[in-house]
């Protein structure tokens, strides 16, 4: 995706959305601390919600979403969304934004908190 942000020339948006199927997609549940649990993800499953943002850190594109995955027994798994293998097909929306947005690590939180220029 960073890639093709690059090609389209886009450094700051927003992801409106995102379906499709993807497969052993890495999914977590941020603890606190600068720590992220992982929650298992096996197999295919549905991308049925996906959104977030784009800004830059240090020049490149930085993509912080969540998605919510749905497993085949009905079930779904939510959270921070680090990527995966498209299995069929997948579509996400992206638009840009006219202001910059930045991120800037955060002393008190460990994050890098999102700034609007």
């Amino acid at each position: 995706m960073k890639k093709a942000l690059k090609d389209e020339g886009i450094d700051s948006g927003v992801v409106l959305g995102g379906v499709g199927m993807l497969r052993k997609p890495p999914d977590a549940f941020y603890k606190g601390g600068g720590v992220y649990e992982p929650l298992p993800v096996e197999g295919e499953v549905e991308l049925c919600a996906l959104n977030g943002n784009i800004a830059s850190v240090d020049g490149e594109p930085f993509i912080h979403v969540h998605a919510t995955l749905g497993r085949a027994d009905g079930s779904a798994v939510a959270g921070h969304f680090a990527g995966g293998k498209v299995h069929m097909t997948a579509e996400v929306a992206i638009t840009a934004v006219g202001s910059k947005m930045t991120r800037v690590l955060d002393s008190k939180t460990g994050l890098k908190s999102l700034r609007f220029e």
